[in-house]
C-alpha cells in the first residue's frame, strides 16, 4: 500500500513556508523597490544569495547557526524551547530560505514596473502610502505576486539539499517527497520511488504551464 505521508509532510512544509515567504517577500520588496544606493544593492545581493549557493552549503550554514550550540539555535531552544535541527521547523526554515528569493524577485520587479507618475499623482490627491500600496500597487502587480507565490511553493515542494542537512530524514516527521525519493532509490526500491517522482513531475508541469499562461496574458495586455 502506498504511503502518502511524505506527500502530506511536503504539502505542510510548503504551505507554511510559502505563507511566510509571501508576507516577507511583499514587505521586503515594498521596502527596497525604490532604493538605489549601494547599501540597498548589498542587501539585495544577500537576499538572492540562496539562488546561487549550493543547497548543501546553505544547509551547512543553517545547521551551524541553528544547532543547539549555535548563536540562534541556542536562543530558540533556551528561550522558546524550539528545536530547529532535525525537526519540521528545520524543514520549514530551509524551504523559506531557498524559496524567498523567487518571491522577492518577482514582486520587486513587479513593483519597479509600475509607472511612478501614477503613484505620485495619487500622492498629490492626498492618498496615504498605505492606501497607495494596498489599492494600487498590489492590484496592479497581482500577476507578478501570484507568479512569485507559485514559484516559491514549487521550490519549497522540491527542496532537498538544505532540508536534508538541517531537518534530516526522520520517517513520519521530515521525510519530504524529494528525501523519500532519494532514500528509496538508495535502498534499491525504485518501483516505489516512481509514484513520488510522477507526483513531483506532474506538479512541476502544472506550475510551469500556469506561469506560461500568466505571462502570455500579461504580454497581451502590454501590447
Amino acid at each position: 500500500m502506498t504511503d502518502f505521508t511524505p506527500f502530506l509532510i511536503s504539502l505542510k512544509v510548503a504551505l507554511i513556508s510559502t505563507l511566510i515567504v509571501f508576507v516577507l517577500g511583499i514587505a521586503v520588496a515594498r521596502w527596497l523597490y525604490r532604493k538605489k544606493g549601494v547599501f540597498a544593492r548589498i542587501i539585495e545581493s544577500f537576499l538572492i544569495l540562496p539562488l546561487v549557493l549550493p543547497p548543501t552549503v546553505l544547509g551547512y550554514i543553517l545547521l551551524i547557526v541553528f544547532s543547539e550550540q549555535g548563536p540562534l539555535g541556542s536562543i530558540l531552544k533556551g528561550t522558546f524551547h524550539i528545536s530547529v535541527v532535525f525537526s519540521v521547523v528545520g524543514a520549514v526554515l530551509a524551504s523559506v530560505i531557498v524559496s524567498f528569493p523567487l518571491m522577492y524577485q518577482q514582486t520587486v520587479q513587479g513593483f519597479r514596473s509600475i509607472d511612478e507618475k501614477m503613484l505620485n499623482t495619487a500622492r498629490t490627491m492626498g492618498a496615504s502610502e498605505s492606501k497607495i500600496f494596498f489599492k494600487l500597487m498590489l492590484p496592479l502587480e497581482k500577476r507578478a505576486i501570484i507568479a512569485g507565490v507559485m514559484l516559491a511553493f514549487a521550490r519549497a515542494i522540491g527542496e532537498f539539499g538544505a532540508t536534508l542537512m538541517v531537518a534530516g530524514y526522520l520517517p513520519g516527521v521530515t521525510n519530504t517527497l524529494p528525501l523519500e525519493v532519494y532514500f528509496l532509490v538508495e535502498q534499491g526500491r525504485e518501483n516505489q520511488a516512481w509514484l513520488y517522482v510522477l507526483i513531483l513531475v506532474a506538479f512541476s508541469i502544472s506550475v510551469v504551464g500556469t506561469l506560461n499562461v500568466l505571462n502570455k496574458d500579461r504580454f497581451r495586455e502590454e501590447n
